[in-house]
């Protein structure tokens, strides 16, 4: 669909979705390219997933820290998406001073993206997608359609930490800090949500899957 309307009038930009980790997972690097091939301007939305590649798994991190030590999560994230050449505005969500802060200085003193650099982000996102988390950004869509109130990005939000840390006995604890009628077990399969949904998650499905990780680690 973006290859058809593309081609169908002069655009000024398109707004993508593209981040190092949903370059390969949901083919952002196709849709960037065909951008780049029409040589349509870029605005990025999600650079940092949701927040997610600033909260990476523990193995991840590590990664990053050892063969990136002067970036943060932030900055690494910010610094990829900045290396292709047709992004012109990069859509940053902030939600305290600290953050605003962080991303002020990774463009006030940028260095620029190497090739080594391309290298481990490819191969951090590769570590993340490996610990079997939901590429879920948080964007809330689902929030707007889903007759039940289920907290879908709160309870996908809990279920990556622990896969990240494999630490049962707190992803209880907060699990049962939700309020009951916005955990999982009160899907009716409806679907709604999954229409409404930009990343096409399966929700419903991933709902279950969360419920019954809940009953064998509870």
């Amino acid at each position: 669909m973006l290859k058809e309307v593309i081609h169908e009038h002069k655009w000024d930009f398109c707004q993508l979705q593209i981040n190092y980790l949903d370059w390969e997972v949901i083919n952002a690097k196709e849709l960037y390219e065909i951008a780049d091939e029409a040589k349509v301007p870029v605005i990025v939305m999600e650079p940092l997933r949701g927040g997610g590649l600033c909260n990476l798994p523990e193995k991840a991190a590590q990664k990053l820290k050892a063969d990136c030590p002067n970036d943060t999560q932030a900055s690494f994230g910010l610094r990829w998406v900045t290396s292709k050449k047709r992004v012109f505005t990069i859509l940053s969500g902030m939600s305290n001073l600290q953050q605003l802060k962080e991303n002020i200085d990774t463009f006030t003193n940028f260095r620029e993206f190497t090739q080594t650099e391309e290298k481990i982000a490819a191969e951090i996102a590769k570590i993340i997608q490996s610990q079997g988390a939901i590429n879920c950004t948080a964007c809330r869509y689902c929030m707007e359609v889903c007759p039940r109130g289920i907290n879908i990005p709160a309870i996908f939000g809990l279920y990556n930490v622990y896969k990240s840390n494999d630490n049962g006995f707190m992803f209880n604890v907060n699990y049962e800090a939700l309020k009951e009628d916005e955990r999982a077990d009160k899907c009716i399969n409806c679907h709604l949500c999954s229409k409404n949904c930009p990343q096409g998650l399966d929700i419903p499905a991933l709902l279950k899957q969360v419920e019954d990780t809940v009953k064998k680690v509870g």
